[in-house]
Protein backbone atom coordinates (compact mmCIF):
# COMPACT_ATOMS: atom_id res chain seq x y z
CA UNK A 1 0.00 0.00 0.00
CA UNK A 2 1.29 3.48 -0.90
CA UNK A 3 1.95 5.80 2.05
CA UNK A 4 0.62 8.87 0.21
CA UNK A 5 -2.02 7.54 -2.21
CA UNK A 6 -3.23 10.97 -3.34
CA UNK A 7 0.29 12.14 -4.13
CA UNK A 8 1.05 8.86 -5.85
CA UNK A 9 -2.16 9.14 -7.87
CA UNK A 10 -1.30 12.65 -9.07
CA UNK A 11 2.13 11.43 -10.14
CA UNK A 12 0.47 8.49 -11.92
CA UNK A 13 -1.91 10.81 -13.78
CA UNK A 14 0.95 13.10 -14.80
CA UNK A 15 2.94 10.20 -16.22
CA UNK A 16 -0.02 8.57 -17.97
CA UNK A 17 -1.30 11.85 -19.42
CA UNK A 18 2.04 12.37 -21.12
CA UNK A 19 1.68 9.19 -23.12
CA UNK A 20 0.18 9.28 -26.58
CA UNK A 21 -2.98 7.21 -26.69
CA UNK A 22 -5.70 6.45 -29.20
CA UNK A 23 -8.56 5.61 -26.87
CA UNK A 24 -10.29 8.97 -26.94
CA UNK A 25 -13.39 9.64 -24.87
CA UNK A 26 -15.22 6.46 -25.89
CA UNK A 27 -12.56 3.81 -25.13
CA UNK A 28 -14.05 1.89 -28.08
CA UNK A 29 -10.90 1.12 -30.08
CA UNK A 30 -10.36 -2.67 -29.99
CA UNK A 31 -6.98 -3.13 -28.31
CA UNK A 32 -5.56 -4.85 -25.25
CA UNK A 33 -5.68 -2.70 -22.09
CA UNK A 34 -5.58 -5.47 -19.49
CA UNK A 35 -2.30 -5.24 -17.52
CA UNK A 36 -0.56 -8.42 -16.40
CA UNK A 37 0.49 -9.00 -12.80
CA UNK A 38 3.35 -11.26 -11.57
CA UNK A 39 1.14 -14.08 -10.25
CA UNK A 40 -0.98 -14.35 -13.41
CA UNK A 41 -1.00 -17.79 -15.00
CA UNK A 42 -0.36 -17.50 -18.73
CA UNK A 43 -1.36 -19.98 -21.40
CA UNK A 44 -0.60 -20.20 -25.10
CA UNK A 45 -3.30 -20.62 -27.72
CA UNK A 46 -3.85 -24.36 -28.35
CA UNK A 47 -1.55 -25.71 -31.03
CA UNK A 48 0.57 -22.55 -31.29
CA UNK A 49 4.25 -23.26 -32.00
CA UNK A 50 7.31 -21.09 -32.67
CA UNK A 51 8.70 -21.03 -36.20
CA UNK A 52 11.89 -19.59 -37.61
CA UNK A 53 11.33 -17.26 -40.56
CA UNK A 54 13.72 -15.82 -43.11
CA UNK A 55 13.79 -12.37 -41.51
CA UNK A 56 12.07 -12.86 -38.15
CA UNK A 57 10.45 -15.48 -35.98
CA UNK A 58 6.72 -16.07 -35.81
CA UNK A 59 4.14 -18.10 -33.90
CA UNK A 60 2.20 -20.51 -36.10
CA UNK A 61 -1.42 -21.38 -35.32
CA UNK A 62 -3.12 -24.64 -36.39
CA UNK A 63 -5.59 -22.97 -38.75
CA UNK A 64 -2.74 -21.47 -40.76
CA UNK A 65 -2.54 -17.97 -39.28
CA UNK A 66 0.88 -16.74 -38.18
CA UNK A 67 1.84 -13.94 -35.79
CA UNK A 68 5.21 -12.31 -36.62
CA UNK A 69 7.44 -11.66 -33.61
CA UNK A 70 10.03 -8.94 -34.08
CA UNK A 71 13.05 -8.15 -31.94
CA UNK A 72 13.19 -11.54 -30.17
CA UNK A 73 15.68 -14.19 -31.36
CA UNK A 74 14.11 -17.51 -32.27
CA UNK A 75 15.90 -19.48 -29.52
CA UNK A 76 14.70 -17.02 -26.87
CA UNK A 77 11.17 -17.20 -28.26
CA UNK A 78 11.18 -21.00 -28.23
CA UNK A 79 12.52 -21.08 -24.66
CA UNK A 80 9.83 -18.64 -23.51
CA UNK A 81 7.00 -20.62 -25.08
CA UNK A 82 8.36 -23.78 -23.48
CA UNK A 83 7.65 -22.18 -20.08
CA UNK A 84 3.93 -22.04 -20.85
CA UNK A 85 1.60 -22.56 -19.19
CA UNK A 86 3.32 -20.73 -16.40
CA UNK A 87 3.32 -17.56 -14.36
CA UNK A 88 4.07 -14.12 -15.70
CA UNK A 89 6.91 -13.81 -13.20
CA UNK A 90 8.52 -17.00 -14.56
CA UNK A 91 8.19 -15.67 -18.10
CA UNK A 92 9.88 -12.45 -16.99
CA UNK A 93 12.81 -14.41 -15.58
CA UNK A 94 13.17 -16.23 -18.90
CA UNK A 95 12.95 -13.21 -21.20
CA UNK A 96 14.34 -10.45 -19.01
CA UNK A 97 14.24 -7.07 -20.80
CA UNK A 98 12.55 -8.68 -23.81
CA UNK A 99 9.42 -9.44 -21.76
CA UNK A 100 7.63 -6.16 -22.46
CA UNK A 101 8.09 -6.52 -26.21
CA UNK A 102 6.96 -10.15 -26.16
CA UNK A 103 3.83 -9.36 -24.15
CA UNK A 104 2.95 -6.36 -26.31
CA UNK A 105 3.12 -8.49 -29.46
CA UNK A 106 1.37 -11.62 -28.15
CA UNK A 107 -0.92 -10.90 -25.21
CA UNK A 108 -4.63 -11.25 -26.07
CA UNK A 109 -3.64 -12.58 -29.51
CA UNK A 110 -1.94 -15.93 -28.81
CA UNK A 111 -1.06 -15.46 -25.13
CA UNK A 112 -3.85 -15.37 -22.56
CA UNK A 113 -4.52 -15.07 -18.81
CA UNK A 114 -7.84 -16.96 -18.57
CA UNK A 115 -7.83 -17.40 -14.79
CA UNK A 116 -7.29 -13.67 -14.16
CA UNK A 117 -10.10 -12.80 -16.58
CA UNK A 118 -12.46 -15.43 -15.19
CA UNK A 119 -11.90 -14.25 -11.62
CA UNK A 120 -13.13 -10.78 -12.57
CA UNK A 121 -15.88 -11.91 -14.97
CA UNK A 122 -17.47 -13.98 -12.20
CA UNK A 123 -17.66 -10.87 -10.01
CA UNK A 124 -18.84 -8.51 -12.74
CA UNK A 125 -19.21 -9.17 -16.47
CA UNK A 126 -16.88 -6.97 -18.50
CA UNK A 127 -19.65 -6.09 -20.94
CA UNK A 128 -21.44 -4.19 -18.14
CA UNK A 129 -18.42 -1.90 -17.70
CA UNK A 130 -17.93 -0.71 -21.26
CA UNK A 131 -19.85 1.19 -23.90
CA UNK A 132 -19.88 -1.62 -26.43
CA UNK A 133 -19.33 -5.34 -25.73
CA UNK A 134 -15.89 -6.58 -26.77
CA UNK A 135 -13.04 -8.78 -25.64
CA UNK A 136 -12.49 -8.76 -21.85
CA UNK A 137 -8.84 -7.99 -22.59
CA UNK A 138 -9.94 -4.56 -23.82
CA UNK A 139 -10.92 -3.53 -20.26
CA UNK A 140 -8.43 -1.69 -18.04
CA UNK A 141 -7.77 -4.08 -15.16
CA UNK A 142 -7.75 -1.47 -12.39
CA UNK A 143 -11.04 -0.03 -13.67
CA UNK A 144 -12.59 -3.50 -13.68
CA UNK A 145 -11.39 -4.33 -10.19
CA UNK A 146 -12.36 -0.94 -8.77
CA UNK A 147 -15.80 -1.15 -10.39
CA UNK A 148 -16.36 -4.43 -8.58
CA UNK A 149 -15.54 -2.60 -5.34
CA UNK A 150 -18.05 0.12 -6.19
CA UNK A 151 -20.72 -2.46 -6.96
CA UNK A 152 -20.12 -4.24 -3.66
CA UNK A 153 -20.45 -0.99 -1.74
CA UNK A 154 -23.70 -0.09 -3.48
CA UNK A 155 -25.17 -3.53 -2.87
CA UNK A 156 -24.16 -3.54 0.79
CA UNK A 157 -25.33 -0.01 1.66
CA UNK A 158 -28.77 1.09 2.69
CA UNK A 159 -30.26 3.96 0.72
CA UNK A 160 -28.78 7.34 1.71
CA UNK A 161 -30.92 9.05 4.31
CA UNK A 162 -30.88 12.52 2.87
CA UNK A 163 -28.65 14.72 0.74
CA UNK A 164 -25.62 14.81 3.10
CA UNK A 165 -25.38 11.01 3.03
CA UNK A 166 -25.71 10.95 -0.75
CA UNK A 167 -22.95 13.53 -1.13
CA UNK A 168 -20.68 11.51 1.15
CA UNK A 169 -21.45 8.29 -0.74
CA UNK A 170 -20.65 9.84 -4.13
CA UNK A 171 -17.29 11.11 -2.89
CA UNK A 172 -16.42 7.76 -1.34
CA UNK A 173 -17.30 5.87 -4.51
CA UNK A 174 -15.38 8.31 -6.70
CA UNK A 175 -12.29 7.77 -4.58
CA UNK A 176 -12.78 4.01 -4.72
CA UNK A 177 -13.18 4.06 -8.51
CA UNK A 178 -9.98 6.04 -9.07
CA UNK A 179 -7.70 4.77 -6.28
CA UNK A 180 -8.92 1.26 -5.52
CA UNK A 181 -9.66 -0.36 -2.17
CA UNK A 182 -8.31 1.61 0.83
CA UNK A 183 -6.14 -1.28 2.04
CA UNK A 184 -4.49 -1.94 -1.33
CA UNK A 185 -3.85 1.39 -3.02
CA UNK A 186 -0.85 1.48 -5.33
CA UNK A 187 -0.02 2.30 -8.92
CA UNK A 188 -1.54 -1.01 -10.05
CA UNK A 189 -4.91 -0.07 -8.50
CA UNK A 190 -5.06 3.48 -9.90
CA UNK A 191 -7.47 4.23 -12.74
CA UNK A 192 -7.32 7.21 -15.10
CA UNK A 193 -10.65 7.96 -16.82
CA UNK A 194 -10.80 9.42 -20.32
CA UNK A 195 -12.13 12.74 -19.02
CA UNK A 196 -9.82 15.64 -19.87
CA UNK A 197 -10.94 17.38 -16.68
CA UNK A 198 -9.97 14.29 -14.68
CA UNK A 199 -6.45 14.60 -16.07
CA UNK A 200 -6.24 18.31 -15.37
CA UNK A 201 -7.78 17.91 -11.92
CA UNK A 202 -6.71 14.54 -10.45
CA UNK A 203 -8.67 14.93 -7.21
CA UNK A 204 -10.32 11.64 -6.18
CA UNK A 205 -13.16 12.09 -3.72
CA UNK A 206 -13.99 15.72 -4.52
CA UNK A 207 -16.82 17.48 -6.29
CA UNK A 208 -16.11 19.81 -9.20
CA UNK A 209 -18.09 22.96 -8.52
CA UNK A 210 -16.25 25.59 -10.55
CA UNK A 211 -18.89 27.66 -12.36
CA UNK A 212 -18.77 27.77 -16.13
CA UNK A 213 -17.58 31.09 -17.53
CA UNK A 214 -18.93 32.22 -20.92
CA UNK A 215 -18.08 35.33 -22.93
CA UNK A 216 -19.59 36.58 -26.18
CA UNK A 217 -16.98 37.90 -28.61
CA UNK A 218 -18.64 38.98 -31.80
CA UNK A 219 -20.40 35.95 -33.24
CA UNK A 220 -18.51 33.50 -31.03
CA UNK A 221 -19.02 32.11 -27.54
CA UNK A 222 -15.85 31.52 -25.52
CA UNK A 223 -15.73 29.11 -22.58
CA UNK A 224 -13.37 30.68 -20.05
CA UNK A 225 -13.75 28.30 -17.08
CA UNK A 226 -15.62 25.35 -15.64
CA UNK A 227 -16.55 21.86 -16.73
CA UNK A 228 -17.62 21.02 -20.27
CA UNK A 229 -18.35 17.78 -22.08
CA UNK A 230 -18.02 17.37 -25.83
CA UNK A 231 -21.32 16.38 -27.46
CA UNK A 232 -20.64 15.62 -31.14
CA UNK A 233 -23.24 13.79 -33.19
CA UNK A 234 -21.53 10.41 -32.88
CA UNK A 235 -22.70 8.10 -35.63
CA UNK A 236 -23.52 10.99 -37.93
CA UNK A 237 -26.16 13.69 -38.28
CA UNK A 238 -28.67 11.40 -40.03
CA UNK A 239 -28.60 8.95 -37.12
CA UNK A 240 -29.28 11.73 -34.62
CA UNK A 241 -32.05 13.16 -36.78
CA UNK A 242 -33.73 9.77 -36.73
CA UNK A 243 -33.29 9.53 -32.96
CA UNK A 244 -34.86 12.97 -32.49
CA UNK A 245 -37.76 12.08 -34.79
CA UNK A 246 -38.37 8.80 -33.00
CA UNK A 247 -38.95 10.51 -29.63
CA UNK A 248 -40.29 13.83 -30.98
CA UNK A 249 -37.50 15.93 -29.49
CA UNK A 250 -36.01 17.95 -32.35
CA UNK A 251 -34.50 20.40 -29.88
CA UNK A 252 -31.89 17.73 -29.13
CA UNK A 253 -30.07 18.79 -32.32
CA UNK A 254 -30.18 22.52 -31.63
CA UNK A 255 -26.81 24.34 -31.50
CA UNK A 256 -27.87 25.86 -28.18
CA UNK A 257 -30.33 24.49 -25.65
CA UNK A 258 -30.87 24.89 -21.91
CA UNK A 259 -33.09 22.48 -19.98
CA UNK A 260 -34.75 22.71 -16.59
CA UNK A 261 -37.39 20.76 -14.69
CA UNK A 262 -39.59 22.48 -12.13
CA UNK A 263 -37.16 25.39 -11.95
CA UNK A 264 -34.16 23.09 -11.43
CA UNK A 265 -31.44 23.77 -13.98
CA UNK A 266 -30.25 20.71 -15.93
CA UNK A 267 -27.42 22.33 -17.86
CA UNK A 268 -27.13 23.52 -21.43
CA UNK A 269 -25.65 22.75 -24.83
CA UNK A 270 -23.70 25.58 -26.46
CA UNK A 271 -21.62 25.92 -29.59
CA UNK A 272 -18.39 27.44 -28.36
CA UNK A 273 -14.63 27.15 -28.06
CA UNK A 274 -12.00 27.77 -25.43
CA UNK A 275 -9.28 30.41 -25.63
CA UNK A 276 -6.82 27.81 -26.95
CA UNK A 277 -9.11 26.33 -29.61
CA UNK A 278 -9.45 27.65 -33.14
CA UNK A 279 -12.94 26.38 -33.98
CA UNK A 280 -16.26 26.25 -32.14
CA UNK A 281 -18.08 22.97 -31.61
CA UNK A 282 -20.94 21.69 -29.44
CA UNK A 283 -20.33 21.36 -25.71
CA UNK A 284 -22.54 20.48 -22.78
CA UNK A 285 -22.12 22.74 -19.75
CA UNK A 286 -23.38 21.28 -16.45
CA UNK A 287 -25.43 23.43 -14.08
CA UNK A 288 -23.54 25.37 -11.45
CA UNK A 289 -23.75 25.87 -8.57
CA UNK A 290 -24.97 22.43 -7.57
CA UNK A 291 -27.50 22.86 -4.80
CA UNK A 292 -29.18 20.54 -2.34
CA UNK A 293 -32.11 20.56 -4.76
CA UNK A 294 -29.93 18.93 -7.43
CA UNK A 295 -28.75 16.19 -5.10
CA UNK A 296 -32.28 15.84 -3.74
CA UNK A 297 -33.60 15.23 -7.26
CA UNK A 298 -30.89 12.62 -7.81
CA UNK A 299 -31.74 10.89 -4.54
CA UNK A 300 -35.47 10.94 -5.30
CA UNK A 301 -34.94 9.08 -8.59
CA UNK A 302 -32.67 6.54 -6.87
CA UNK A 303 -35.30 5.94 -4.17
CA UNK A 304 -38.02 5.54 -6.82
CA UNK A 305 -35.95 2.96 -8.69
CA UNK A 306 -35.45 0.92 -5.53
CA UNK A 307 -39.12 1.21 -4.57
CA UNK A 308 -40.19 -0.04 -8.01
CA UNK A 309 -37.69 -2.90 -7.83
CA UNK A 310 -39.00 -3.99 -4.43
CA UNK A 311 -42.58 -3.75 -5.73
CA UNK A 312 -41.60 -5.92 -8.72
CA UNK A 313 -42.57 -3.22 -11.20
CA UNK A 314 -39.84 -3.45 -13.86
CA UNK A 315 -41.20 -0.74 -16.17
CA UNK A 316 -41.41 1.76 -13.32
CA UNK A 317 -37.90 0.80 -12.20
CA UNK A 318 -36.53 1.43 -15.70
CA UNK A 319 -38.24 4.83 -15.91
CA UNK A 320 -36.81 5.82 -12.53
CA UNK A 321 -33.33 4.65 -13.55
CA UNK A 322 -33.63 6.75 -16.71
CA UNK A 323 -34.41 9.82 -14.60
CA UNK A 324 -31.52 9.02 -12.26
CA UNK A 325 -29.01 8.57 -15.07
CA UNK A 326 -30.24 11.65 -16.96
CA UNK A 327 -29.79 13.79 -13.86
CA UNK A 328 -26.46 12.30 -12.81
CA UNK A 329 -24.65 12.83 -16.09
CA UNK A 330 -26.17 16.28 -16.61
CA UNK A 331 -25.34 17.44 -13.08
CA UNK A 332 -21.79 16.13 -13.69
CA UNK A 333 -20.89 16.52 -10.01
CA UNK A 334 -17.44 14.90 -10.17
CA UNK A 335 -14.30 15.88 -12.08
CA UNK A 336 -14.21 12.45 -13.76
CA UNK A 337 -15.88 9.01 -13.98
CA UNK A 338 -19.42 10.43 -13.90
CA UNK A 339 -20.64 7.99 -16.57
CA UNK A 340 -18.87 4.99 -15.03
CA UNK A 341 -20.27 5.67 -11.56
CA UNK A 342 -23.77 6.50 -12.77
CA UNK A 343 -23.93 3.22 -14.69
CA UNK A 344 -22.67 1.37 -11.62
CA UNK A 345 -25.76 2.66 -9.81
CA UNK A 346 -27.98 1.76 -12.76
CA UNK A 347 -26.67 -1.78 -13.15
CA UNK A 348 -27.08 -2.59 -9.46
CA UNK A 349 -30.85 -2.16 -9.85
CA UNK A 350 -31.02 -3.74 -13.32
CA UNK A 351 -29.37 -6.88 -11.96
CA UNK A 352 -31.96 -7.08 -9.20
CA UNK A 353 -34.82 -6.59 -11.65
CA UNK A 354 -33.62 -8.59 -14.68
CA UNK A 355 -30.69 -10.64 -13.38
CA UNK A 356 -28.13 -8.82 -15.54
CA UNK A 357 -26.94 -5.30 -16.28
CA UNK A 358 -26.18 -3.65 -19.61
CA UNK A 359 -23.33 -2.00 -21.53
CA UNK A 360 -23.07 1.78 -21.28
CA UNK A 361 -23.57 2.47 -25.02
CA UNK A 362 -23.86 6.20 -25.79
CA UNK A 363 -26.38 6.76 -23.01
CA UNK A 364 -24.50 9.68 -21.47
CA UNK A 365 -24.27 11.45 -24.84
CA UNK A 366 -28.00 10.96 -25.33
CA UNK A 367 -28.77 12.25 -21.84
CA UNK A 368 -26.75 15.41 -22.48
CA UNK A 369 -28.86 16.31 -25.53
CA UNK A 370 -32.38 14.94 -25.03
CA UNK A 371 -35.04 16.22 -22.65
CA UNK A 372 -36.14 14.01 -19.72
CA UNK A 373 -39.25 12.63 -21.43
CA UNK A 374 -37.43 11.72 -24.63
CA UNK A 375 -34.51 10.24 -22.74
CA UNK A 376 -36.81 7.95 -20.74
CA UNK A 377 -37.96 6.44 -24.04
CA UNK A 378 -34.41 6.00 -25.35
CA UNK A 379 -33.21 4.48 -22.08
CA UNK A 380 -36.13 2.02 -22.03
CA UNK A 381 -35.27 0.98 -25.59
CA UNK A 382 -31.67 0.37 -24.52
CA UNK A 383 -32.83 -1.89 -21.70
CA UNK A 384 -35.12 -3.87 -24.01
CA UNK A 385 -32.41 -4.32 -26.64
CA UNK A 386 -29.34 -4.96 -24.49
CA UNK A 387 -30.47 -6.42 -21.14
CA UNK A 388 -30.50 -10.02 -22.30
CA UNK A 389 -30.15 -12.83 -19.73
CA UNK A 390 -28.34 -15.86 -21.14
CA UNK A 391 -27.82 -19.39 -19.78
CA UNK A 392 -24.02 -18.99 -19.70
CA UNK A 393 -21.99 -15.81 -19.25
CA UNK A 394 -19.61 -16.73 -22.09
CA UNK A 395 -22.54 -17.28 -24.46
CA UNK A 396 -24.02 -13.94 -23.45
CA UNK A 397 -20.74 -12.16 -24.15
CA UNK A 398 -20.43 -13.76 -27.58
CA UNK A 399 -24.05 -12.89 -28.37
CA UNK A 400 -23.68 -9.24 -27.35
CA UNK A 401 -20.39 -8.94 -29.25
CA UNK A 402 -22.30 -10.13 -32.31
CA UNK A 403 -25.01 -7.54 -31.61
CA UNK A 404 -22.34 -4.86 -31.40
CA UNK A 405 -21.16 -5.78 -34.90
CA UNK A 406 -24.74 -5.60 -36.12
CA UNK A 407 -25.14 -2.20 -34.45
CA UNK A 408 -21.95 -0.86 -36.06
CA UNK A 409 -23.03 -2.12 -39.48
CA UNK A 410 -26.49 -0.57 -39.21
CA UNK A 411 -25.31 2.85 -38.00
CA UNK A 412 -22.71 2.87 -40.79
CA UNK A 413 -25.52 2.18 -43.28
CA UNK A 414 -27.45 5.16 -41.95
CA UNK A 415 -24.39 7.41 -42.11
CA UNK A 416 -23.80 6.38 -45.73
CA UNK A 417 -27.41 7.04 -46.77
CA UNK A 418 -27.72 9.77 -49.42
CA UNK A 419 -30.66 11.40 -47.65
CA UNK A 420 -32.83 11.34 -44.56
CA UNK A 421 -35.62 9.72 -46.59
CA UNK A 422 -33.40 6.79 -47.53
CA UNK A 423 -32.10 6.54 -43.98
CA UNK A 424 -35.70 6.31 -42.74
CA UNK A 425 -36.37 3.45 -45.15
CA UNK A 426 -33.74 1.35 -43.38
CA UNK A 427 -35.88 1.34 -40.23
CA UNK A 428 -38.48 -0.80 -41.98
CA UNK A 429 -36.07 -3.25 -43.58
CA UNK A 430 -33.54 -3.54 -40.74
CA UNK A 431 -35.71 -4.04 -37.66
CA UNK A 432 -33.00 -5.61 -35.51
CA UNK A 433 -30.46 -2.91 -36.33
CA UNK A 434 -33.06 -0.25 -35.60
CA UNK A 435 -33.75 -1.70 -32.16
CA UNK A 436 -30.06 -2.09 -31.29
CA UNK A 437 -29.41 1.53 -32.27
CA UNK A 438 -32.38 2.68 -30.14
CA UNK A 439 -34.42 3.75 -33.17
CA UNK A 440 -37.17 1.23 -32.50
CA UNK A 441 -38.38 -1.35 -30.05
CA UNK A 442 -41.01 0.64 -28.16
CA UNK A 443 -43.40 -1.69 -26.38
Amino acid sequence: MTADPLGAYRAFVASESGRSGDDGYLFDTPRCRFALEPADELVLAPGAIPKRGAAESFIQLPEGAALPISGIPFERLRAALAKLPGSYSALTLELGPLTASFVEQTFSRVLFAPHAIAELEVEQPSLELVRFPGSPYEVVRSYWRNSIGVRRELEARALPQGVPELRALLLELHELMLLGAPDARSRSSFYLPASLLGRKRPEPGTFYEVPTGLERRGDETIVTSGARVSVPLLGGALYWQLLAESVNDHGALAPARALSVGGLELGQVVTARSEEESASRPWFLPPRPLTDAHFGALLAAWEQAHAAQRAQEPEAAVRALARFHHRFVRFHPLPSANQSLSMSFVNVVLRRVFGVGMPHLLLDQLALRFDPRAYESLFARAVRAWVAPWPAASSRLRRLMHLRQELDRFVSQIAASPSLVEARALLATERSGAELSLLGGDS
